[in-house]
């Protein structure tokens, strides 16, 4: 279980190096001009080139030595039906959407002339490496997190995108599906029981999550724990620890919160959960990098030294949680 939850942290880390290329490697991901690196997409597809259908993603231009990228950049598709490019929020994003299976040369033209490009290709997705919540509470939020899409050689074939999978959960009324975001799928739980969740390939319409949740009662709601999740300066991403807790200044930390229901564990969603800090509040404040925070809840940083009390109101169980936490100014 700790290993899962440090995925939590690890998604929002910069992984400098997850492929080793080695020096007489070509990097795939290296524009044809060799003027910037097509960057992003996860661990798994660093250095993939091809998206599933129906995904988008969107990726940073790295541009090599000596290269500064264009202020007129424009970024073009070959074949728009196939595969969809576009600028992003920021002047070195580009965004890719996979329409249909084949292959499209996305272009990035200066003054209207070829400055770089890179080829990729789409193909539907065979299989995904995915986790969900066991249990969520009637009237609460369960997710299910997509974390790795392969294509149809299984983990020797990566594939880019988010976002692709046709949701719906049996029966109806005991999940409805809210949002695709970030990779993670959001349903409101409905009637207790046993619910299923699934995630369909929206080419060939194949099963790739089968996921089974159970929808408890707030009734059955008992006590709720808290744990801290810390990734420290180093980016070392630490086992979640109870509070009180303390951490150095420049950490990363979410805090967990799940509640005792019968013989079983519920995670609180952090869309159930509204946070606010009290006393030293110039030492900690919200992480945001511009991404979608965790489902489990927003990452806060770790500023200055001070000690802080982490408030957490739990509408769905009429609760308030408070956790301690110091900030030292470090070793």
């Amino acid at each position: 279980m700790p290993g899962r939850m440090r995925f939590v942290f690890l998604v929002f880390l910069v992984v400098q190096a997850c492929v080793d290329l080695g020096d007489d490697t070509v990097d795939p991901r290296l524009g044809k001009e060799g003027r910037v690196r097509f960057a992003g997409g996860g661990c798994a597809a660093a250095s993939s080139t091809t998206l599933a259908v129906g995904s988008t993603q969107t990726l940073t231009l790295e541009p090599q030595s000596g290269i500064v990228l264009p202020s007129n950049l424009e970024v073009r598709s070959s074949a728009p039906a196939v595969i969809g490019a576009a600028g992003g929020t920021a002047p070195e994003e580009v965004v890719l959407a996979a329409h249909r299976a084949g292959a499209a040369r996305v272009e990035l033209r200066s003054a209207g002339a070829m400055w770089d490009s890179l080829e990729f290709r789409a193909e539907p997705a065979a299989s995904v490496r995915f986790s969900g919540v066991p249990a969520v509470f009637a009237g609460g939020t369960a997710y299910v997190k997509v974390e790795e899409v392969y294509g149809a050689c299984g983990e020797d074939c990566p594939l880019l995108g988010q976002g692709f999978l046709r949701w719906s959960a049996v029966p109806a009324a005991g999940l409805t599906p809210l949002r695709d975001a970030g990779g993670t799928a959001y349903f409101l739980a409905g009637e207790p029981g046993p619910a299923r969740v699934e995630g369909r390939e929206p080419n060939g319409g194949a099963l790739l999550v089968d996921h089974p949740v159970e929808v408890v009662p707030v009734t059955e709601a008992g006590a709720v724990t808290a744990r801290i999740l810390v990734a420290l300066p180093d980016q070392t991403v630490l086992d979640p620890q109870p509070f009180p807790a303390e951490l150095p200044v420049g950490s990363l930390f979410l805090v967990l919160l799940e509640a005792a229901a019968g013989d079983r564990t519920v995670p609180l969603a952090g869309d159930d959960l509204n946070w606010t800090v009290a006393g030293d509040t110039s030492a900690v404040e919200p992480y945001d990098d511009g991404s979608e925070p965790p489902a489990e809840g927003p990452i806060f940083a770790a500023v200055a030294p001070g000690s802080v009390e982490l408030v957490a109101e739990i509408p769905l169980l009429g609760r308030t949680e408070r956790c301690a936490l110091t900030v030292t100014a470090g070793p």
